[in-house]
C-alpha cells in the first residue's frame, strides 16, 4: 500500500499532521504501537487535568465544608471513563476525516518504505511524531506499583496515604497541587537550587510558598540516596540525613525521546546531544522526506506546541514553504493552583543576553477574581524594554486561571496590540484575564486600582 504520507504516533502532534495533510486531499495513514492519542490522551493532558479540577473544586469546597465526602475508586474511574471517550472521538475523528489506523510496531527501512510487523507499506513522506517516555533514575526503576511514573501514578487502586515525588518541575509540582488537595501527604525532593529551576526566582518562590502553606514538604539541593522496601512501605534516606517512609515514589525527572528501535539509523536522521530529533524550516529533519514534530524534537514539550508543528509540517509536505515556531511565542504553563503562565524571555535570559530591560511587577490580589480563590502570592511581571515599554521582552503571571490569561499576551508580545490598547480594552469582570488591562495600565502609569508613589 502507498500513501502521500505516513505519521508515526498518535499523539497531538501526529494526530494534527494526519487530518492537515487529509483536509489538504493527501491520503495517509498513522502508525500506532499502543493507545491512539498518545501521551496527552492518554497519560498526560486528558487525565491530569480531570483531577487537577477535580481537586480545586474540593479545595474550594473545603472551606466551607472540611468534611465533604468524595470516592477516589469513583474519582479514578470517572477519569478513565473521560479518557475512553475522548480517544474513541479521536479515532471516530480520523476515521471520518479519511486517515487510516495502522496497530503496530512502525520500523523504517529507508526514507519511503516502513514495516509494520508482517506487511510493509510505501509512502512519499513520513513524519515522526513518536513522543517521549517518562525517564528513571539508576537507583529509582519504575516497577509500576511502588516506583511509579506519571503513567502509573494516577492508575492506583486505592487512594495513598503519603507519596514521595523526586523532581520539582512541572510534572512534579503539578502533582504535588492534586494530591495534596486530596489529602495525600506530599514530600517532594529537588536536586537543584530550587523547585521550578527554569523559570525566574521570584516565581518559584511564589510557588514554593503556596505549597509549603499547603502541607507539602519541600527538599531543595536534595537528593535520594536510598529506597529499601520495608512491609508495604518504602524506606528513603536523603542526601541531607533525613529518613522516612512513605507509600510510594513518584518519579519526576523529565522525559526522553522515542527515538530508539524504529530504525532512523537507516535513513539519515540526525538527532542532538539529548537523542531528540532535529529539524529545520518546515519540521523536516536532515534525511529528505522525513519529517518530525511534538515532543521527540525536544523542549519545550507541549501539546499546543505540536499541534502547530504538525500543521506547519502539513504545509511543508505538500510544498507550501514554512519556517518554524518561535519557542519564545509559546505560552507555557503550570497547572498548580496558584497556576503559572508564561511566555517570552525571563529576567535572567535577558541579562545573559545583555538586553537592557525594565520590570514591572504587580501583586493582584487586590483583584476579586483572585481573592475569590483565596491565592495571596499572586502576582504578573513584565518585562520591557528599557526604551520603549510597547516593546515587551517577557510576562510572566502567578495566579489562578493564569493559563487561560496568558494567551491574551501573544499579540502584545508580537507587536500587533500596543500597551495603550490593553489598558483601554474591556476584559470581562469578574475575570482574571483584567490582568492584561491591570498591568498595561501599571506601566503606563494609568493605574485605576493601584496607588502608585511618585
Amino acid at each position: 500500500m502507498n500513501y502521500d504520507a505516513v505519521v508515526i504516533g498518535s499523539g497531538v502532534g501526529g494526530y494534527s499532521t494526519a487530518i492537515s495533510l487529509s483536509n489538504r486531499e493527501r491520503s495517509v495513514a498513522i502508525i500506532e504501537e499502543h493507545l491512539v492519542g498518545g501521551e496527552c490522551v492518554n497519560y498526560g493532558c486528558v487525565p491530569t487535568k480531570a483531577f487537577y479540577h477535580f481537586s480545586e473544586a474540593l479545595r474550594i469546597l473545603k472551606k466551607i465544608n472540611s468534611e465533604a465526602y468524595w470516592n477516589w475508586k469513583d474519582l479514578v474511574k470517572w477519569v478513565n471513563e473521560l479518557v475512553s471517550d475522548t480517544r474513541s472521538n479521536l479515532i471516530h475523528l480520523l476515521e471520518k476525516k479519511g486517515v487510516e489506523i495502522i496497530h503496530g510496531r512502525a520500523l523504517l527501512k529507508d526514507h519511503k518504505h516502513i514495516r509494520i510487523g508482517d506487511f510493509e507499506v510505501s509512502t512519499n513522506a513520513v513524519v515522526l511524531a513518536t513522543g517521549t517516555d517518562p525517564k528513571s533514575l539508576k537507583n529509582l526503576v519504575f516497577d509500576n506499583k511502588q516506583v511509579l511514573s506519571n503513567r502509573d501514578v494516577l492508575k492506583l487502586e486505592e487512594k495513598p496515604s503519603s507519596i514521595l515525588i523526586v523532581g520539582g518541575g512541572v510534572i512534579g509540582i503539578e502533582f504535588a497541587n492534586i494530591f495534596s488537595n486530596l489529602g495525600i501527604n506530599i514530600k517532594i525532593v529537588e536536586a537543584l537550587d530550587h523547585i521550578l529551576p527554569f523559570i525566574d526566582q521570584d516565581v518559584a518562590l511564589s510557588i514554593k510558598k503556596y505549597m509549603v502553606e499547603k502541607g507539602v514538604e519541600i527538599y531543595e539541593k536534595t537528593y535520594v540516596e536510598n529506597v529499601s522496601k520495608i512491609g508495604d512501605e518504602l524506606s528513603v534516606k536523603l542526601s541531607n540525613g533525613e529518613s522516612f517512609k512513605v507509600d510510594h515514589v513518584f518519579v519526576a525527572v523529565g522525559r526522553e525521546p522515542k527515538t530508539r528501535g524504529i530504525g532512523l539509523e537507516n535513513t539519515g536522521v540526525e538527532l542532538d546531544n539529548a537523542g531528540f530529533i532535529k529539524v529545520g524550516d518546515g519540521y523536516e529533519t536532515s534525511a529528505k522526506d522525513i519529517y518530525a514534530v511534538g515532543d521527540v524534537t525536544g523542549p519545550p514539550l507541549l501539546a499546543h506546541k505540536a499541534i502547530i508543528e504538525g500543521i506547519l509540517a502539513s504545509k511543508s509536505i505538500v510544498g507550501i514553504k514554512v519556517g518554524k515556531l518561535d519557542s519564545h511565542l509559546i505560552p507555557q504553563t503550570i497547572f498548580s493552583g496558584l497556576e503559572v503562565a508564561f511566555i517570552g524571555y525571563t529576567e535572567k535570559e535577558l541579562i545573559e543576553k545583555k538586553i537592557g530591560f525594565k520590570k514591572y511587577k504587580l501583586p493582584i490580589y487586590y483583584l476579586s477574581a483572585v481573592r475569590i480563590k483565596d491565592s495571596k502570592y499572586s502576582f504578573v511581571k513584565i518585562l520591557v524594554n528599557e526604551h520603549d515599554p510597547n516593546v515587551i521582552h517577557g510576562v510572566q503571571i502567578v495566579s489562578p486561571n493564569a493559563s487561560e490569561v496568558i494567551s491574551s499576551f501573544i499579540p502584545i508580545l508580537m507587536g500587533r496590540i500596543a500597551l495603550s490598547e490593553a489598558a483601554t480594552t474591556p476584559y470581562p469582570h469578574l475575570t482574571v484575564s483584567e490582568t492584561v488591562r491591570e498591568i498595561a495600565e501599571f506601566v503606563l502609569g494609568e493605574s485605576i486600582h493601584v496607588v502608585i508613589k511618585k
